[in-house]
């Protein structure tokens, strides 16, 4: 199984060409944190994997990408280039949720994550994984949220305690507001990780989920991609005063 995978959804942009299956597969990737050059970056890394692997686009089986959520210019990115791609090569698409990739990015280290992410305005990205077959799924659902508010709203199907590990630059950012919910869990929050390259979602971590897109036939066409933003007034224009 050949991927072309590709996220543009934070500071970070990276495409990669998987190569294999589940158990057994190689990754030619280009990773770099370059924020707000997503448009300059992404076309030259999918050229640059291709070129290394030796494969032409029509030799690619499935494309993948980090639909958000995320940085708003950087998801329209992603979905207008995979859009676009998809449609000259005919090729179906893998939508790949933004925090599944970082939380699938540190499946060696945990088997349960609390992932969490700067969202601006205040507000945090939050989602919960738990190891399953291999893939980390999603236990209850992804939001936009008040990190103050996030220990009143958990979803009933999160129990915390020490098996739960956080990942992700929002418990740095709002390390006070999030105190009483890392409290219970195994991890005390290191403020480096605002920089660290785990706290991005990679294209190979994307490529490898698409794998079970590909096993349970969840693919969609290039006319049914589309961005996941969870904050539904990011693209809403202020009214004008009368």
């Amino acid at each position: 199984m050949k991927i072309l995978a590709l996220d543009t959804s934070s500071n970070a942009c990276s495409a990669v060409l998987f190569d294999g299956n589940q158990q057994e597969f190689s990754c030619i990737e280009r990773f770099e944190i370059a924020p707000r050059q997503h448009t300059q970056l992404i076309l030259p890394m999918i050229d640059s994997v291709l070129d290394e692997a030796g494969y032409d686009i029509k030799q690619i089986d499935v494309l993948a990408f980090g639909c958000g959520p995320g940085a708003f210019t950087g998801v329209r990115v992603a979905t207008g280039v995979v859009q676009a791609i998809a449609y000259g090569a005919d090729l179906q698409v893998a939508p790949i949720s933004s925090l599944a990739a970082i939380a699938q990015g540190h499946c060696q280290t945990k088997r349960k994550l609390l992932v969490a992410n700067d969202a601006r305005m205040d507000e945090i990205y939050f989602a919960a994984y738990e190891m399953k077959d291999g893939f980390m799924t999603l236990t209850g659902r992804e939001q936009v949220i008040k990190p103050e508010q996030l220990i009143s709203k958990l979803d009933p199907l999160i129990h915390l305690d020490e098996s739960w590990m956080t990942i992700g630059n929002g418990w740095s950012v709002y390390h006070e507001q999030l105190s009483e919910l890392t409290a219970q869990c195994q991890l005390p929050v290191d403020d480096s990780i605002i920089n660290d390259k785990s706290s991005f979602p990679h294209a190979r971590d994307i490529a490898f989920l698409a794998l079970k897109n590909v096993a349970n036939n969840t693919l969609v066409s290039a006319e049914q991609v589309r961005p996941v933003y969870l904050r539904d007034n990011v693209a809403k224009k202020p009214k004008k005063q009368l």
